[in-house]
């Protein structure tokens, strides 16, 4: 048994796509024997600790938020005095504060750097903040990227190409696409008998929900986008679809309640992930939608793992990053076509089965605790 601890960002029941790997991991590793624990940050007036699962999670409040970055003083006291009992500290990156600590740590403790996105269009915080990332990798006994083609584009990780593994992200999957509650009683009202076009994600720029609200002109008639999620654009995103003279065509449906996300998921035609940059290094949303046997039409971003995850005739379509055109046609071709839609949602439903479910990318991951205990203990 290891002593593992996670430097996390947020924990569940806070959402995210770092969230839902840290949650995954660290429960799978309890159920493999393990003492686990994470320290992640809250917007909590003290410092909260409970168990989850068998996790032991430490929630340190968050004192500001700076370019993403939370700063949380607790945080800094939480990681160093659980990272230097470990035998295993697992960083979830980008985290610049969880990178300070990392380096603070005795180099009996094995360090594993999950690196999830580069620090991306951040400006001169970027570039400040490279000797530290720098400084990271060397530290590190492993590195994981999530996809082989965001790692081979990713110039921090190009120096250190002997310790870096791939390991695919994973989620659950859904026993059964039937059983679900009703969907509320507004957002059915809104959407009536209209196929779905489903995203969902926070309301950032690199989301480029935008782009999809302008889509909608020249979507079916018969088919309906609903986005779901909150965040800073929210009332950017509300003026562009009254604007774009789209009210008909797209519901901002906001945050939901797990029970009504998984009604939408099991009652949607198609998923839909709109992103234009890079920090979409994943699309851990795109698994959800896949277990569910959605077709996906995503953004192919040069560099980024969606297209990897989302494969091109397979389970779905890539199309052109901010090209509304095309994102609208390749949901035509599939809303207008039962035999393309019964295509892609195989593929996608296999897929998943094949390559993302929580099961394969945990079992992947307790291998490469254990090799990293052997090496701890001085064993091949």
């Amino acid at each position: 048994m290891a002593k593992i601890v996670h430097f996390g960002k947020y924990y569940s029941p806070d959402v995210g796509g770092i969230e839902s790997v840290t949650g995954s991991l660290a429960k799978a590793a309890v159920d493999a024997g393990h003492q686990v624990s994470v320290i992640s940050f809250e917007r909590t007036p003290a410092i909260r600790r409970s168990i989850i699962g068998g996790v032991y999670v430490t929630r340190a409040p968050v004192w500001k938020t700076l370019a993403s970055q939370p700063i949380a003083f607790g945080y800094i006291f939480e990681c160093v005095a659980a990272g230097t009992k470990a035998d295993i500290v697992h960083l979830h990156a980008p985290n610049m504060l969880g990178a300070l600590c990392a380096l603070c740590l005795p180099k009996r403790v094995r360090l594993l750097v999950h690196w999830h996105s580069d620090v991306i269009d951040k400006g001169i915080l970027a570039k400040l903040l490279r000797p530290l990332e720098f400084a990271l990798l060397r530290r590190s006994n492993i590195i994981i990227a999530t996809s082989q083609a965001y790692a081979d584009s990713s110039a921090r990780l190009a120096r250190f190409k002997e310790k870096l593994t791939v390991v695919a992200i994973g989620a659950t999957s859904v026993k059964d696409r039937g059983a679900h509650s009703p969907l509320p009683q507004e957002l059915q009202e809104q959407v009536g008998g209209k196929k779905i076009i489903l995203a969902v994600g926070r309301l950032v720029p690199y989301k480029g929900f935008d782009v999809l609200i302008a889509a909608a002109k020249s979507l079916e008639k018969d088919s309906v986008v609903v986005i779901v999620g909150g965040g800073p654009l929210k009332a950017e995103l509300h003026q562009a679809v009254e604007l774009g003279g789209v009210k008909d065509r797209v519901v901002m449906a906001g945050r939901l309640s797990d029970d009504a996300l998984h009604a939408l998921f099991a009652r949607a035609t198609l998923f839909c992930l709109p992103s234009i940059f890079r920090a979409e290094a994943f699309g851990v949303v795109l698994l959800e939608a896949m277990s569910y046997g959605l077709p996906i039409v995503a953004s192919d971003i040069p560099g980024s793992g969606v297209p990897w995850v989302n494969q091109h005739g397979v389970s779905g379509l890539n199309v052109p990053v901010g090209n509304p055109k095309a994102l609208a046609e390749a949901c035509n071709l599939i809303l207008g076509s039962p035999e393309v839609q019964a295509k892609f949602a195989d593929g996608a439903r296999q897929r998943f089965l094949a390559e993302f479910t929580e099961d394969v990318s945990a079992s992947r991951m307790m291998g490469i605790y254990e090799r990293l205990c052997a090496v701890s203990s001085g064993h091949p």
